[in-house]
Parts: structure tokens; C-alpha cells; sequence
């Protein structure tokens, strides 16, 4: 099913079953799975960063001033820096 369901966001754009991605996550994340090695040096191993403005969801939470991905934040926050 997670399959289908992160095709199925890639198409429209949204994150369907809230788990703060939009699709699947990308070979580089895979690979950093398997060997627990940062290979992009981004800090997270097998994970991605969201963006600092939270992206599509981060604009309607701010347009809306509702969480709607119960991250606790409205709009995404901060972001990560390096």
C-alpha cells in the first residue's frame, strides 16, 4: 500500500498519509539505509529535510492558520541550516 500511496503523491503533489513527504524516499536515502552512512553529508541518514518555508503544506497552513500536519508548527518554521 505505501507504494501505491507515495505514486499516487508524486502525481498530485500532496502528502497523503501525513508523513511529511510527498512520494517515496529516493535512492540516496535508500542507500543511506542500508550502510548508515551519511553519503550527501546533509546530516540525516536515510531521511530528507523539509523545506524551510514547509513547501505547498507550510503555505496553506499559513493562508489557513490550521496545523495541518500536526507538526506543531504553522507555515514550517525555521528550517534547518547548516
Amino acid at each position: 500500500m505505501n507504494f501505491i500511496t507515495n505514486k499516487v503523491e508524486d502525481k498530485l503533489g500532496v502528502d497523503l498519509n501525513g508523513d511529511g513527504r510527498i512520494g517515496g524516499p529516493g535512492v540516496s536515502a535508500k542507500l543511506e539505509q542500508a550502510t548508515h552512512v551519511d553519503m550527501n553529508r546533509d546530516g540525516i541518514i536515510g531521511g530528507h529535510r523539509p523545506t524551510p518555508g514547509g513547501g505547498l503544506v507550510g503555505k496553506i497552513e499559513t493562508a489557513t492558520h490550521i496545523d495541518l500536519n500536526r507538526d506543531g508548527r504553522i507555515g514550517g518554521g525555521q528550517g534547518y541550516r547548516h
